[in-house]
């Protein structure tokens, strides 16, 4: 009832506008005094909810009794002719037809209306002079005034426009940022290859020039045996022209010189085969201390071979591999290529110079050495398989898969092809097949754990994991000491929930591998689980002083604590949370969690508000922010009647337990990425 007052008394004030805005151009019409309305509002963000009483928004105007002691000045002022005419203008004005209608339907309206007095003093006449601006306040103040949701609605869908800008340009510039760092790794991988390639270079400009060495080398040794050739000639014709009469004796000479001339060059093609023969001794010799695991040696032996004959391409090949062997790569790289231009069409050369080049990260060119291998060779199972095994860590997967199948067609049975080929399949998600493939490489060769491990990880992808630590526990059979094994058997128990045997894996994991945070926070989730949290809260301190950007120990430690109602710490630990990844909703669930209990609930309601940014559509967080606001609301009733705010006036504990039961789940790091072994070979 005292809102429908207050909107009739604001009608009457914006009517009484209207009428002076006409009645402007008329100087005798008498001017009235504007109505004293002290209006609060308390237009309030949905996070900040106030907690004080409820005032009214318009007081109630003041009567003026006009000088006559039983007749007020407004009844006074309509006899006149001018009042009449003022009086017209109003019914015909939109606020008019609002009174008019609204006097029909109230029945307090005559009570209301002889309160109204309006000043006719002839001193005040000319002082009717209002800007239509308050006319305009007024209408809006008329509609704040009726429809209070409307307003706060506005306000509210206002700040959301805002937050949902800011965020898509947040997102926006993290894009651009991402599209960055791609584009600068990108360089970086073009920077090393470009280096690699000048090295390359250098190595065949220094190649090149001691070649050149060596040519200028033999044409001064050339120079040297022409000048001697032509001395001799010399001797010859000085000898003949001296002697002519001694022509039988200078014929005989020269049939004993040219017998002597037939005799050397029998000697020198003797002595060509002897240098060969001993350059292929030399050859062999190394190739014995190569397979014995001594390659300096070994590499001795080779150069030796290579001063007795340098177009020996076996042994600029086996210089290679002694050079592969010592991680030699550039030098290794030399060699194989000085064997190619020997002899160009050996696909063992292309094969190791494959190999090599894998290693120094060019991996194009790597491929190309394999392709001109299968040229020469194209049912050779070991080119198949290695270039199936670079193009899947270029993650080119299908062509890997062709690889491995061209493999497959020389050899079938061949479990590191049908290993490697497993592995592809799963990065294909084509899991059935790839279990299959590694159920064929275990009928062959059963004690191969790096099997048993990969199969592990797919039946843990396909949800079965009781299957899963079954494999693991056959890995673990045969390498115990394998930690990766032990980490991924504990996320598997601790899906299956047996928290205990989770707990028992991450600890056989931390004697092999202390300094791995992962398996310190998943055994203090493990730990949470069974209700230990003080040793969950040791668990998760030793995983931050490892890692200390580790958001997700915070989050973990910060559920333990919230158990033993330490609350202050689960606030820090909250914080730190939410500095290292700020759109973290879980962090800011949490911290709304641990405020409802130590019962600072604005802020609890500002946290639940930044998750729902984050995550607009969970309903948990929907769920937990209504109830809050329903609760304050109820504050705020309770303040408006004047009753003190105890204990009892607003306790959040009955929803705290339903609170804490509905969090999120948090699984451990890395659950079933498959953590990869380092194999032996």
């Amino acid at each position: 009832m005292r809102i429908s007052k207050t909107a009739i008394l604001t009608l009457a004030a914006l009517s009484s506008q209207n009428l002076t805005a006409e009645a402007k151009a008329n100087p005798n019409i008498n001017s009235y005094p504007q109505i004293n309305t002290q209006e609060t509002s308390n237009f309030t963000d949905s996070t900040n909810i106030s907690s004080s009483s409820p005032t009214q928004l318009i007081s109630r105007p003041e009567i003026l009794l006009s000088q006559a002691p039983n007749t007020p000045k407004f009844i006074a002022a309509l006899s006149t002719p001018n009042i009449a005419q003022i009086r017209e203008v109003l019914n015909e004005s939109w606020l008019g037809k609002i009174a008019e209608f609204t006097a029909k339907n109230s029945s307090q309206l005559p009570q209301v209306t002889s309160q109204i007095a309006l000043q006719t003093d002839a001193e005040d006449e000319a002082s009717l002079n209002l800007n239509p601006t308050i006319t305009i306040l007024n209408t809006l103040l008329l509609v704040a005034t009726l429809f209070p949701p409307v307003t706060i609605g506005f306000f509210w869908l206002v700040r959301r426009l805002i937050i949902k800008e800011l965020i898509g340009e947040v997102n926006q510039r993290l894009k651009k940022i991402g599209e960055l760092e791609l584009n600068l790794n990108q360089s970086q991988t073009l920077v090393t290859e470009l280096e690699n390639h000048i090295v390359a270079a250098k190595q065949s400009i220094e190649f090149i020039s001691q070649e050149a060495k060596n040519s200028k080398s033999s044409v001064e040794q050339i120079e040297t045996l022409k000048s001697q050739f032509l001395m001799q000639l010399q001797m010859i014709i000085s000898e003949t022209q001296e002697a002519k009469h001694q022509a039988i004796k200078e014929i005989n000479y020269s049939v004993n010189s040219e017998t002597k001339s037939i005799e050397n060059t029998q000697q020198s093609k003797y002595f060509d085969k002897e240098t060969t023969t001993a350059a292929d001794d030399y050859l062999k010799q190394g190739e014995k201390l190569f397979s014995e695991g001594k390659y300096n040696q070994a590499l001795a032996i080779f150069e030796k071979a290579i001063s007795l004959n340098s177009d020996l391409s076996e042994a600029w090949f086996n210089r290679g591999n002694v050079f592969v062997k010592l991680q030699r790569y550039t030098e290794a790289l030399t060699s194989y290529d000085k064997a190619i231009s020997l002899d160009s069409d050996k696909f063992e050369y292309w094969f190791n110079r494959g190999n090599v080049l894998v290693r120094m990260q060019s991996y194009t060119e790597a491929l190309a050495s394999y392709d001109k291998a299968l040229s020469f060779k194209a049912n050779h199972v070991a080119i198949w398989l290695n270039k199936g095994i670079l193009l899947r860590k270029l993650q080119r997967y299908n062509e890997a898969l062709i690889a491995y199948e061209q493999a497959l067609l020389v050899q079938p049975k061949n479990v590191d092809v049908l290993h490697n080929l497993g592995a592809v399949l799963g990065k294909l998600k084509r899991y059935e097949e790839a279990l299959s493939a590694f159920d064929k490489v275990l009928q062959v060769q059963p004690n191969k754990y790096e099997v048993w491990y990969n199969r592990g990880n797919l039946l843990g992808k396909l949800q079965s994991f009781a299957e899963a630590i079954d494999s693991y526990n056959r890995a673990l059979e045969i390498k115990p000491e394998k930690y990766e094994i032990w980490y991924n058997k504990g996320a598997l128990l601790w899906q299956l929930e047996r928290y205990e045997e989770a707990v028992n894996s991450y600890d056989r994991a931390i004697k092999l591998m202390p300094d791995d945070y992962e398996v310190w926070h998943n055994r203090g989730m493990a730990l949470n689980s069974l209700e230990r949290y003080e040793e969950a809260v040791t668990s998760f301190e030793q995983a931050i002083k490892i890692n200390s950007q580790c958001y997700q120990a915070f989050l973990g430690k910060a559920e333990a604590l919230l158990k033993l109602e330490r609350y202050e710490e689960v606030l820090s630990c909250c914080n730190s949370a939410i500095s290292i990844k700020n759109n973290s909703s879980e962090a800011w669930e949490k911290k709304g969690i641990v405020l409802e209990k130590l019962k600072r609930y604005k802020e609890a309601l500002v946290c639940y508000e930044e998750a729902l940014a984050i995550h607009p559509d969970d309903s948990e967080f929907q769920r937990k922010r209504n109830i809050l606001m329903s609760e304050l609301q109820g504050e705020k009733v309770l303040i408006g009647k004047n009753q003190p705010l105890s204990q009892g006036n607003l306790d959040l504990s009955s929803h705290q337990d339903k609170k804490l039961s509905n969090s999120k789940k948090v699984h451990p790091l890395a659950l079933l990425n498959g953590k990869k072994v380092k194999t032996d070979n």
